[in-house]
This record gives structure tokens, sequence and C-alpha cells, in this order.
């Protein structure tokens, strides 16, 4: 365990010395050398703040993560069980196999666990075996599993809806005093960059460490209501519907809420109905970077405080950014038919559209940040994306913070990736509208 617990703290970032800490995987303050890829490059460790958090651990680490990959931290995590602490890890069903017992990925945020990308990490020394020491080394869960860490997924509920929807949460909670969550999965796409790809550096995540026992009590319950008696959880919505909750921790209040939440309660009772008050009460600016946005209340709710003189500025990732669906179509004032030839119900294009929305450019990574920051004041930010899917089906995290240091760090990413992003609608986006349109006119 000595020679596991130096190895890592040879990839330890300095740790922040605040309750709250955020930090970012292309941070252009730090710099870290990648422990798989042997880079310097830009940006925050987060793979190393994650097992920072391990080390303190001296009674409980529980994790519920999408899809975990990386097997430093599953490394630390063995170390940790050795020495008597009680790990657990919840993870999606889609990708709960190690590389021998491998199926197909699940689509979606992550292409981590596709054949070609886990076996080309996991083959150190690309001769297309898998030997005992590559497992050993490389394949998180297969760490996991011989080093006798419980591994749950959102298929033991017994419930009719058992892996219907996605267990997307991402955090860690350690002796009930400690909470970190992150956007991030546990996977080389997420953190530090494509194995295969050495260009990339990672998809633009984040990360907030925060010590406190009441948040930490928070995320414990949510954890022990899906992991039951790690074998009959609950997920979904099969787990009690519990609004969000608020807690203050050194002077900041942080409120929390977990989805997903029934359509048979009110809207305003959800994740998004929480994201639409928050946005109600903008009375400056409102700036967001964000994977998806599709959920036409939430645009609908921005629109007023729009048009009431808040400055809005929307950075979306590129593959989704200008589909039907997105909600960024509406913000600047464009419409797009559906493959059935309408408009996406309830759609409603901006008559004082925004100038300062568009698309991410970042090479061969993709946006994965879920966040915003209204007025310098609100940091909105978690696992939830803003979709209907994550209000209404999946298990995910949000987070309101109300810190201004903390929102100033979500500004800085914001213009970092402003500074390189396509504003406005592109010239493919105005074909694809414009091709819609005469194809559905030609039909019967």
């Amino acid at each position: 365990m000595k020679n596991i617990l130096t190895l890592l703290a040879a990839f330890m970032v300095i740790p922040q010395a605040f309750a709250i800490e955020s930090f970012f995987n292309h941070n252009a303050r730090s710099q870290y050398k990648e422990p798989y890829r042997n880079l310097t490059r830009q940006g925050d460790n987060l793979e190393a703040v994650i097992i920072r958090e391990i080390n303190k651990a001296q009674k409980t680490i529980y994790i519920a993560v999408q899809e975990f990959r990386l097997p430093l931290i599953a490394q630390a995590l063995v170390a940790k069980m050795k020495a008597g602490v009680d790990v657990r890890v919840v993870v999606e069903h889609d990708y709960n196999f190690d590389v021998l017992h491998q199926k197909p990925a699940g689509e979606g945020e992550s292409e981590e666990s596709d054949n070609r990308n886990l076996r080309g990490f996991i083959d150190i020394n690309g001769d297309g075996k898998l030997d005992a020491n590559e497992l050993n080394t490389r394949d998180a869960i297969y760490i996991l599993t011989r080093g006798k860490i419980p591994v749950i997924d959102d298929t033991v509920s017994t419930a009719p809806t058992s892996g219907s929807g996605l267990m997307h949460h991402k955090f860690m909670v350690v002796d009930g005093k400690s909470v970190v969550v992150t956007t991030a999965n546990f996977t080389m796409s997420c953190i530090h960059g494509d194995y295969n790809s050495p260009e990339t550096r990672g998809n633009p995540n984040s990360m907030v460490v925060v010590s406190s026992v009441s948040m930490a009590n928070i995320f414990t319950e949510e954890f022990m209501m899906m992991w039951g008696n790690g074998k009959n959880g609950n997920f979904g919505q099969n787990k009690t519907y519990r609004g969000p909750k608020t807690v203050t921790v050194d002077g900041t209040k942080i409120t929390i809420q977990f989805s997903p939440t029934s359509k048979t309660l009110p809207f305003e009772q959800s994740t998004n109905g929480l994201i639409a008050s928050y946005m109600k009460k903008a009375k400056r600016s409102f700036k967001a970077a964000l994977f998806v946005f599709s959920e036409q209340l939430l645009v609908d709710a921005l629109e007023a405080r729009h048009d009431a003189g808040v400055e809005v500025g929307v950075i979306i990732e590129s593959r989704f950014a200008y589909r039907d669906y997105s909600e960024l179509l509406d913000m600047l004032g464009l419409e797009m038919l559906g493959v059935n030839c309408k408009p996406e119900p309830g759609n409603k294009p901006w008559k004082n559209p925004i100038r300062e929305g568009g698309m991410a450019n970042l090479g061969g990574d993709k946006l994965h940040h879920k966040y915003a920051v209204i007025d310098g004041k609100y940091t909105l930010v978690g696992s939830h994306n803003w979709s209907d899917s994550a209000n209404n089906t999946n298990d995910e995290t949000f987070l309101v913070i109300e810190n201004t240091s903390i929102s100033d760090s979500y500004t800085q990413e914001y213009e970092r990736l402003k500074s390189n992003a396509t504003l406005g609608v592109t010239s493919k986006a105005e074909l694809d509208i414009q091709n819609r349109k005469d194809n559905c006119a030609r039909k019967p």
C-alpha cells in the first residue's frame, strides 16, 4: 500500500485551504504532468484531487459515478479498503464491466468504453494481448472487483424502471465530512484527454470539494437510497422525492437537489424548476456553458430576463448546439423543423435574439460543462444537464453555490471558452434549417 500511495503522491496538486474549493481541468493558471500519457499541460488534475480526498478517508468512501475507468483512483480505493475503510461504488449499468467482459458502450455523453478505446488504454505494450499486469495496472473495474470492493449499478432495483434511466451522478462522500461533486466521469476523456489522441486535453469539466458534515449527510442519504442493501436499491423515480435542501458552509449558502422528479409533480418542484427560479433572480448577467440545453420552460424563463435587460451569454457543445431541439436556436431567434416537419412543442424563437450565443470549438474534446453563473453571485452546477431526461428520468446532482469567489472562477472558465467559440448561427446550421424547410415543403 505504501508504494501505491507514494506513486499517487507524485501526481498530487497543491491543495486549496478553503472549505469550498473549485477546480477546472483546463485551468490556464495551473499545470500538471499527466500520469498516463506523460504530458505536461495546463489545467487542474481532477484525478489527483479525487485521490487526495480518498487518502484522507478513515472510515467510509461512497462513490456514485456514471463511468469509472481511471486505475489510479481504483488503486487508491483498494488501498483504503485493505486499511479497513468501508468503500462502496455505484455506476451506470451500461459501463459496469471490465475489458474481459466487454459489452457495447452506452450511447450519449461517453465513448470511453468502446472496444477500441478501452483495450487501447489497457494494452500498455500495444501487442494486442492483455496480460495480468496490464489488467491490474489499467482496468479500473477489474481492479475494484479483484480488490473485493462492492460495485453495483442501477439494475439492482427490482422496480419496473430498473436501469431505464442513467445513473448519471458524479459525486464522492468521504467519512461523512466532505463531498466531491464534479461534472466529469472518472475517465481519460473527461479528465485528461483521449488516450489514443495526444492532441486532446480532456472534455472541459469542473469540480467542487466541500468540507461540510451537513452537506455530506445529504449526499450520504442519496447514496444509501440507491445502495439499499446492495441488492435492492432505489434509482430514478423509485427514490423518495425530497426537494431542495440548503446548508451553510463558512457563510456560503449551498442548495442541493437530486433528480429525477416525477412529471406528476409541478414543474416548480423539479430541478429544472429550481434552475428557472434562479434565472428569475437575474438582474445583470447570465453566463452558461452547457453540454446540452433542450428544456423549453427554461429558455422561456430566460427570455423574460433578457427582455428586462439581463446580459445573456450561452456556449453549447458543438454536437448539440444547432439541433432542432436545442434552445440555443430559440435564443438566436431561429427555428428548425423536426423530422416530423413540425417545430419542437412550445417552440418560441426570441424576437430579441442574443448576440453572445454559440458553440464551443475544442478540437477533439467535447464541452462537458453543465453550469451557469448569475449576476456573479450564484453558480448553478452539477451532473444535471438542462434537459427533460435529466429532470424526469436520470439520477442527477444539482448545486447552487452562493459565493462570489466560486462564481468568479466559473466566469473565468466561461470567458476562456468564449474566446474561441463560434458565436451566432453557423453557415452549416443555416443550410440545415433551410434544407429541413425545403424537404418538408416537398412532402405531400
